[in-house]
C-alpha cells in the first residue's frame, strides 16, 4: 500500500515553481487509443523487429491524426515492460484488447485500413564492432528508412523481406539503399518534426515506433548531418534513443544546442505507455518533515545516492524486477537511501513506473529528480544566443513536473563543478524555484571532483539553497582517487574526515554499474573484482555495496536521507533562517 505522511509542507516549502503558463512537457503528446492489439511473434528476427516497430509507429500516428483507433503493443519477455501493460489494462478506463497478430497479419490489417501505404527498402548494417560504437563502414539506410516511414506512411523493409512485402501487395515508395543521412536531412528537413530527434544505432530496432509516430528524423554518429540537425532542432527538445560513441561528447553536443538527452535506446512501447499521459493522475512522493530531525544529535552524517537515474530505458525495462541490485535488492530498506530517478520523464512517458515506485517504497527510500533529463547545465545552450533564458525555461518545466511528484531535491551532472559557467547555471536555475530543498551536483569525471564543497544560490524568494557537491563515489577499481573506490576504502575516508572536521555532512554517489564482492577485513582492494561476468561470480552492484560501506562506519557517523542531509547543511549555514523555515511548516488542517 502507499506510504503517506499526514503532512502538508506549506509556506516556503509549499511547492516548486509553476511553469508560468508554459507547457511543462518536452515529450510530444500521444492520443490514447480505443483499443490495443499485441504482436504474437516470439523472438522475431531483427528485420521483422524493425518492420514491426514501423507498424506500431504508423498505428500510433493514425490515432494521433484521427485515422485509426488502435495501437500496437510489441510483446516482450521483459517482466517490467509486460508489467506496465498489465497495469494499463487495470486502469480506470482501460483500452479494449482486440487480440494478438503476427507481423504480416498486422501489415494486412493496416494496409486494408489505409494506415500502411507501402514500404521503404533498406540494407541491413553488417559493420563489425560493439553496439553503441561509431563503427567503421556502418550502413545507416535503416535510419533513412525510419525517417521516411512517418512521412510516407510506409513500413520499413529489409532486403531479405522485400519479396514478402510484395506478396502482401505493398508498393515500394522509396529505396533508402545507398542514400545517406545527409541526403535525407537535406531533402526532407522541412517535413520532419522539429520538436524531437531520434539518434539510434542501426543495429537496434527500439524506439523506432516513436520516431515514426512523431515524424522524427533518425540519425546516428558524430559526423554531419548530426551537428547540423542539433542546430536545426528547436531548443529544449528531447533526443530519443542514444547516439553512442563517447558519452561526454554526445551529451555535450546536445547540451550546447539546448536539448535533453533521454537514454531511451532500449525502450519498448513508448507510444502506448505515453498515450494520454497528460491527463494521468500522478502519485506524489511523501514529504520529509524536518521537524522530526533530532538537532541535539550532532554526529556527522552521510547520504548515499545512486547514479544514472536519468536513464529512462533502465527504469522502464530493468530497474524494478530484472535483478537483485536495485529496487529488488533483498537489502532495500536497511539504510536511508537516495534513488536518483527520471520522474519528470516518466510523468510524460510511463506514469505506471512512478506509481510502482511509490507504492512499494520503504520509509528509507527517497527520490531525487536527476536533472530533468541528461544535459550539462554549465554547457547548456552554449551555441544559442539566449542560453541563460533557455536554462530558465527548462528549469520552470522541470520544476513544474517535480511539483506533480512532490520531489524536492534535484541532481545535476556537470562538466566542471566549480567553473564560472556552472556557478552561473546553479544561480539561474535556483532563481526559477520556490521550495527546492537542495541541488546535488557531481562532475562528469571524476564524480567526486567537487570534494564535498557547497555553493549557495538564492531561489525566487531570496532564500538560500545549497548546491552540494559529492565528496565520495563508490566506483570499482578507483581506490587510487581521493574520495573514490570500494565500500571499504570510502568508509575509511569518511571515518577520517569525521575525525578531522569534527562534524561534516556529505553525500556519496553510488555508481550504478560497478560490481563489488563481499570481502570483510582490512584489505581495501579485496572488494574489487573483474567486471566481465561479475554476476556469475557473485558480484553485486547498486544498493548492497552502500550497505557494506555503512557497516564499516563508526558510531560517530550516521547515514541519513538526502533530505535530512540538506536540512543539516542549511542549519549549519544559517541557523536562524533555517529554524524560521521549519517553524513555518504546519500540519494539514491546522490554522494558517
Amino acid at each position: 500500500m502507499s506510504i503517506r505522511f499526514p503532512l502538508v509542507l506549506v509556506a516556503v516549502l509549499s511547492a516548486c515553481a509553476p511553469a508560468h503558463g508554459e507547457d511543462a512537457r518536452w515529450w510530444p503528446g500521444q492520443a490514447p487509443p480505443r483499443a490495443l492489439v499485441r504482436t504474437s511473434d516470439r523472438h522475431p528476427s531483427l528485420p521483422l523487429e524493425m518492420m514491426v516497430q514501423s507498424l506500431a509507429g504508423l498505428a500510433a500516428k493514425a490515432v494521433n491524426e484521427g485515422r485509426g483507433d488502435e495501437m500496437v503493443w510489441v510483446s516482450s519477455d521483459n517482466v517490467d515492460v509486460e508489467g506496465w501493460y498489465e497495469r494499463r489494462l487495470k486502469a480506470a478506463s482501460p483500452p479494449e484488447v482486440r487480440g494478438a497478430f503476427g507481423a504480416w497479419e498486422l501489415v494486412d490489417r493496416y494496409a486494408k485500413q489505409g494506415i500502411v501505404k507501402g514500404y521503404v527498402l533498406y540494407c541491413p548494417d553488417t559493420s563489425k564492432g560493439r553496439i553503441n560504437d561509431h563503427r567503421q563502414g556502418m550502413d545507416l539506410s535503416v535510419n533513412v528508412a525510419t525517417s521516411l516511414a512517418g512521412l510516407l506512411d510506409a513500413i520499413i523493409v529489409d532486403e531479405s523481406l522485400e519479396a514478402d512485402a510484395q506478396r502482401h501487395g505493398l508498393a515500394k515508395l522509396e529505396d533508402a539503399r545507398g542514400k545517406g543521412q545527409a541526403w535525407c536531412f537535406a531533402t526532407y528537413k522541412g517535413r520532419f518534426n522539429r520538436r524531437i530527434l531520434c539518434t539510434q544505432d542501426p543495429k537496434k530496432s527500439n524506439v523506432r515506433d516513436l520516431a515514426v509516430a512523431q515524424k522524427a528524423l533518425v540519425l546516428y554518429g558524430a559526423l554531419e548531418p548530426v551537428p547540423a540537425a542539433m542546430k536545426w532542432l528547436e531548443p529544449l527538445s528531447p533526443i530519443v534513443g542514444w547516439n553512442g560513441g563517447d558519452e561526454f561528447e554526445a551529451t555535450r553536443l546536445s547540451s550546447i544546442h539546448g536539448h535533453i538527452q533521454t537514454a531511451t535506446d532500449w525502450c519498448l512501447n513508448l507510444p502506448v505507455l505515453m498515450a494520454g499521459s497528460g491527463h494521468a493522475e500522478i502519485r506524489r512522493a511523501p514529504d520529509f518533515d524536518p521537524r522530526t530531525i533530532d538537532w541535539a544529535d550532532r554526529r556527522s552524517t552521510l547520504s548515499f545516492v545512486l547514479s544514472d537515474g536519468d536513464n529512462v530505458q533502465w527504469l522502464e525495462t530493468s530497474f524494478f524486477h530484472a535483478n537483485k541490485s536495485f529496487w529488488d535488492s533483498p537489502d532495500r530498506g536497511k539504510i536511508p537511501f537516495g534513488w536518483s530517478c527520471c520522474f519528470d520523464h516518466l510523468v510524460q512517458l510511463c506514469p505506471e513506473a512512478i506509481d510502482l515506485a511509490l507504492t512499494t517504497r520503504t520509509p528509507n527510500d527517497r527520490f531525487i529528480e536527476w536533472g530533468g533529463g541528461y544535459y550539462y547545465p554549465d554547457l547548456f545552450g552554449l551555441a544559442r544566443p539566449d542560453r541563460r533564458g533557455l536554462l530558465a525555461r527548462q528549469a520552470r518545466r522541470t520544476l513544474a513536473l517535480m511539483g506533480k511528484t512532490n520531489t524536492r531535491i534535484i541532481g545535476f551532472n556537470v562538466a566542471h563543478v566549480d567553473s564560472p559557467d556552472a556557478l552561473r547555471a546553479y544561480d539561474d536555475f535556483a532563481k526559477e524555484t520556490d521550495g527546492l530543498l537542495a541541488m546535488l551536483v557531481f562532475q562528469y569525471d571524476p564524480y567526486e571532483g567537487g570534494a564535498g564543497k557547497t555553493f549557495w544560490v538564492k531561489d525566487a524568494r531570496g532564500v538560500d539553497v545549497p548546491v552540494i557537491s559529492a565528496r565520495y563515489s563508490l566506483w570499482e577499481h578507483t581506490n587510487r582517487r581521493p574520495g573514490s573506490g570500494t565500500p571499504a576504502k570510502v568508509a575509511r575516508e569518511v571515518r577520517a574526515n569525521a575525525v578531522s572536521q569534527r562534524t561534516c555532512h556529505d553525500w556519496a554517489i553510488v555508481h550504478a554499474w560497478s560490481y563489488f564482492r563481499r570481502a570483510p577485513g582490512a584489505d581495501e582492494e579485496a572488494e574489487n573484482m573483474e567486471q566481465e561476468g561479475a554476476p556469475a561470480r557473485g558480484g553485486v552492484r547498486g544498493y548492497t555495496p552502500a550497505v557494506w560501506c555503512t557497516e564499516r562506519l563508526p558510531a560517530s557517523v550516521r547515514v541519513v536521507a538526502p533530505e535530512e542531509l540538506a536540512w543539516r547543511v542549511r542549519m549549519a549555514h544559517d541557523p536562524e533562517a533555517t529554524r524560521r523555515l521549519i517553524g513555518s511548516i504546519r500540519v494539514e488542517g491546522s490554522a494558517p
